[in-house]
This record gives structure tokens, sequence and C-alpha cells, in this order.
């Protein structure tokens, strides 16, 4: 314990790095924040028309749906991550070897560089919230409940997202290129998270494979408990089930990582 404080101050500074890094380039996040906007406009266009004048379909409002739309967009985009993009350089580069001479573990690194960028998204966040009240659509959380339990789901939907960016991260120490799995990642993510279509609305099938992934702790699961549509019991199942996938990732994650350091061994050799 006193070792992880003694190092906690340089990990602080090393995430406000991180952060001001992405402050250079600040134009590049209004960009992003511009394309997630227009997403939201065409998804109510697009939703408005599916309701065609119904207050509900399958029990869910116009209002709510629409809600929860622009929250899943806005909320994907604060989760991005880039930790499997700086594994991908560092190992191409061959600059691996001194990160992971250095006193703090290189996972350790990567994700308080993580911490420092999601820092950096917050304040272009809250300046995006009233243009995504005027092109979407935002309510307040079912209730005081709701919201706090959203807060603890989001936090772990947080951790989820970023141990999925390390393990596909890893891969890059077996195929030297992880560009086009990313690329596969980021739409089968913000499928099957909910981002697009709603979980509720997914055939049982498509449904019943969608609930074994991970992607629906990043978006689905939280929203759900937002938006009042999961209450209770039902809540602390999802939240459970973010937990569960926490632990999952975490020791798959080590696991690979050591795998992975066998490898750098064997490729130095």
């Amino acid at each position: 314990m006193t070792e992880v404080a003694a190092r906690l101050p340089g990990l602080v500074k090393l995430a406000g790095l991180s952060a001001q890094v992405h402050y250079a380039y600040r134009v590049n996040l209004l960009l992003q924040l511009v394309g997630i906007l227009v997403q939201i406009y065409l998804l109510k266009v697009v939703w408005t028309t599916v309701y065609a004048g119904r207050a509900e379909v399958d029990g869910v409002a116009l209002p709510v749906l629409i809600s929860y739309l622009t929250l899943a967009n806005l909320q994907l985009w604060l989760l991005e991550t880039e930790v499997g993009r700086v594994i991908h350089e560092k190992v191409r580069e061959g600059t691996i070897a001194l990160d992971l001479a250095r006193p703090v573990g290189l996972i350790g690194q990567l994700v308080w560089r993580q911490i420092g960028l999601t820092a950096a998204l917050v304040p272009f966040l809250a300046v995006a919230l009233p243009a995504a009240l005027v092109v979407g659509g935002l309510q307040l959380p079912a209730s005081p409940e709701a919201g706090a339990l959203y807060a603890v789901s989001l936090a772990l939907g947080y951790g989820v997202s970023v141990l999925i960016a390390i393990l596909l991260g890893l891969v890059v120490f077996w195929t030297f290129e992880s560009h086009g799995v990313f690329a596969i990642y980021q739409f089968v993510n913000r499928f099957f998270a909910g981002a697009l279509v709603p979980l509720w609305f997914f055939p049982d099938q498509l449904r019943s494979v969608a609930e074994l992934l991970p992607f629906q702790t990043q978006a689905y699961l939280p929203l759900s408990i937002y938006v009042g549509r999961a209450t209770g019991t039902d809540a602390l199942r999802g939240i459970a089930v973010q937990a569960f996938w926490i632990l999952a990732l975490y020791l798959l994650t080590a696991a690979l990582w050591r795998k992975a350091m066998r490898h750098v061994v064997v490729q130095g050799g």
C-alpha cells in the first residue's frame, strides 16, 4: 500500500500530461463531437419515422428512446479508449522495452493515461449537452435512485471498456497489426452495446447472443437503469453482470499479459 501511495503522484502527473496532449488536439475532439451530434440527429429522425406517430412501441415511449440514444452515443464517445492503439504503436516501434523497464508496470501506465484522456473529454461533453438536447433529446434520470445506480453502472462500464481495449492491444504481440481488429471491434461494440438499436428491440435470438457478450455493459445496462427500464432487482442484476465482466476480463488480461511477456523474451532471445 505504501508503494502504491508513493507512486500515485507520478501516476496522477501522467494522467495530467495525457489530458494536456489531447487538449492540444481540441479541434479534432470538437469535430468528433460534431460527428456524434449528427449521428444522434439521424437516429432521432429514423426512430421518429419508425414510431410513425405512435406514443409507444413495445412499452417504450419515443421521448424515452430518444433520450436513451442521445446519452448512449455521448456515453460511448466518453468511454472511447486509446490504450490499445498505444500498445500497438509501442510494439511496432520497439519502444515497449523501455516501458517494461520503468518502475510502474505498462498496464498501470496505460490505465492512468486513459484516465487523463477521459478527464480531457469531460469538459467537451459538458459543452455538447445543450446541443445534444436540441438535435436529440435528454431527460433526467427516472428517479434519484436510478441516477445513483447509473453512476455506479457507468463506472463499471468504463472499466469494461478499458479492459477490452487492453486485450485487443495485446493481440499485436502476435500479429504486429491490430488496426483491422479495432475496426471490427468499433462496429460490433456500437451495435451490441445498444447505441443504435436498444436491446429491447432485438429479436429474441439476437438478444440472447447480446446478453452473453460484454458490450452491453457500456451503454445498454447503464442506460436501462437511467431511463427506468431496469429497476430494483433488475438494476442490481445488471450491475452484477458488469462486475462479473470486470473480473473475467481482468483475469483474461492478466493471463494474456503473462503470455505476451514470455513472447517478448522469445523475440529478444
